[in-house]
């Protein structure tokens, strides 16, 4: 049996794509992973680079990046020296490099393997809302893709938008890989109750502007309720959207399940909603795993204007668009939902779940590799 690595880091555990790459490849290859914590699918070999000197590594040589000392940071990085201790010595014939910061250290290793940079968003302009990170980061990531990318065989990116701009500024020409969940075998109900549950989950990140959906419950019929299913980095977030829901009595923060029981957990509500503000590129431009999870979870679909989303639902008639991303009038759109409309959204989005999934995406990328 051939063999790939599978380079991310990142907590393979709570990954949900590059779980997907795991989960397609190990019928196919002998997998081993390197990453910050293991993902525990069986029948993977795990190499883990984490290490208490991590975040010290990473944060003590920031002035290199002022002094455009690219090269000297990357090749110091904690993560990056055990990534090379670990694994000298070991051949392979694919290796799939997970963001920018996976490309170099995969060159360096690969001998006669094919590197595949999946390059998910768009790592030039990943937080380019962020001043410390724009004077930090984002000549630092522009320079990984100019100097490496083009040295990859194979590249992959989340959505169109994304890949136009890496052609447009690099010349990269990238085959679109959506972050489609994996196919659920949907044996609930499609009946909507008296109480129109609306569900929202996904990773709590300041830039979200979670707020947004929160304040959004204030001007909504009695119809509605809204149920959060965040996980937090910042605890002062947590507390801050605490303090908004308040004694709201239509909003309900819940605790997170596992990422394999998101689907199966989400598909009894009725609603999925995503309000995002453009505020960088990648956020203007996102299509995330947690819109496709709407799709397999048999939800009826509630957005802001997002271009990639916006595509999707309008060809596959999944659900309503605000005009804006104003919370008030995504609580018009909102209450222009009738239990008919929902009900056949949630048909829509059953034939949409038969295209729009994980092994229909994999086998694409199967045949190009």
């Amino acid at each position: 049996m051939k063999k790939m690595l599978l380079i991310s880091f990142s907590n393979l555990k709570s990954d949900p794509r590059v779980k997907r790459q795991i989960n397609y490849f190990k019928e196919f290859y002998e997998i081993t992973t390197v990453g910050l914590a293991d993902s525990e699918i069986e029948n993977v070999t795990h190499i883990d680079v984490y290490s208490p000197f991590n975040k010290m590594n990473f944060i003590i040589p920031l002035p290199k990046l002022l002094l455009g000392m690219f090269e000297s940071y990357y090749w110091n990085l904690e993560e990056i020296k055990l990534t090379l201790e670990k694994i000298k010595e070991k051949q392979f014939d694919v290796i799939i490099a997970n963001d920018a910061d996976a490309l170099p250290v995969a060159l360096k290793i690969k001998e006669n393997a094919k590197v595949i940079f999946d390059a998910h968003e768009y790592s030039p302009e990943e937080n380019n809302d962020s001043f410390r990170w724009r004077i930090l980061f984002k000549k630092y990531k522009t320079n990984l893709i100019q100097k490496y990318a083009n040295k990859a065989d194979f590249m992959l990116t989340v959505c169109d938008g994304i890949a136009k701009k890496y052609n447009s500024e690099f010349g990269l020409n990238s085959m679109v890989l959506t972050n489609a969940a994996d196919y659920f075998e949907n044996t609930n109900s499609m009946k909507v109750g008296e109480k129109i549950r609306i569900m929202h989950h996904g990773l709590a990140l300041p830039q979200r502007k979670i707020e947004n959906m929160i304040e959004m419950m204030d001007f909504v019929d009695d119809r509605f309720e809204l149920d959060l299913m965040l996980v937090f980095r910042k605890e002062e977030y947590k507390k801050e959207l605490e303090q908004l829901i308040g004694t709201k009595k239509n909003v309900r923060l819940i605790p997170p399940v596992g990422s394999d029981d998101i689907v199966p957990f989400i598909s009894q509500y009725d609603i999925g909603i995503y309000l995002l503000e453009p505020n960088n590129f990648n956020n203007k431009h996102a299509l995330p795993n947690k819109f496709f999870e709407f799709i397999q979870g048999r939800l009826a679909i509630a957005i802001g204007p997002s271009p990639e989303m916006a595509k999707i639902v309008n060809d596959f008639d999944l659900g309503l668009i605000s005009k804006d991303f104003d919370a008030k009038n995504l609580a018009e759109t909102v209450n222009s939902f009738t239990t008919d409309k929902i009900i056949y959204y949630k048909e829509k989005s059953d034939l949409a779940a038969k295209e729009l999934n994980a092994q229909n995406n994999y086998k694409k990328f199967h045949s190009s590799i």
